[in-house]
């Protein structure tokens, strides 16, 4: 795992990734409160990347041994540990849910990309929306799954009949 990941280099993974998803954020943020978050879109994407180096970089590595669910469920469970929810309330419950479904699609773009830019970026998209999710962020969020979804296979699929051309 490094940056580039699968591309050639690091431009791609931080266009897709970051830039895309900031500057969309960042314009609907301008269009709806009338200001840039210069300092939230840093933040996020830093902070993202930092986890993301010890969620996939480190910890998923070290359980790729393991059948995949089992690392998912141990990972799920330490990343919901470190956000310290450890009460059993219906809404950590649901945040447990989420975690886990996080922990699976964040895990499938680590496997597909071997970007942390790429891993960060899809990371960082639920920490934008820590004030909750309403109508724009839900269509914001869908957006860029459809973008960077497509974007995995389309490059996979590119990649692969350039590796091994029929």
């Amino acid at each position: 795992m490094s940056l580039k990941g699968i591309y050639k280099n690091a431009i791609v993974p931080f266009a897709i990734y970051w830039l895309l998803p900031a500057v969309l954020i960042a314009g609907v943020y301008y269009v709806t409160i009338g200001k840039f978050p210069i300092l939230l879109m840093f933040t996020v994407l830093a902070y993202g990347l930092l986890e993301e180096i010890g969620w996939r970089g480190f910890l998923q590595e070290q359980l790729k041994s393991l059948p995949k669910f089992t690392s998912i469920v141990i990972i799920a469970v330490l990343w919901f540990a470190w956000h310290l929810n450890l009460e059993t309330t219906p809404s950590n419950m649901i945040f447990l849910g989420i975690i886990f479904f996080g922990t699976w699609g964040i895990g499938k773009v680590y496997s597909s990309t071997g970007s942390l830019l790429a891993v960060a970026g899809v990371h960082s998209l639920n920490n934008f929306f820590r004030n909750g999710l309403h109508e724009t962020e839900l269509t914001l969020i869908a957006i860029l799954l459809v973008i960077w979804i497509g974007f995995i296979i389309l490059y996979n699929r590119k990649y692969k009949t350039s590796v091994n051309p029929a």
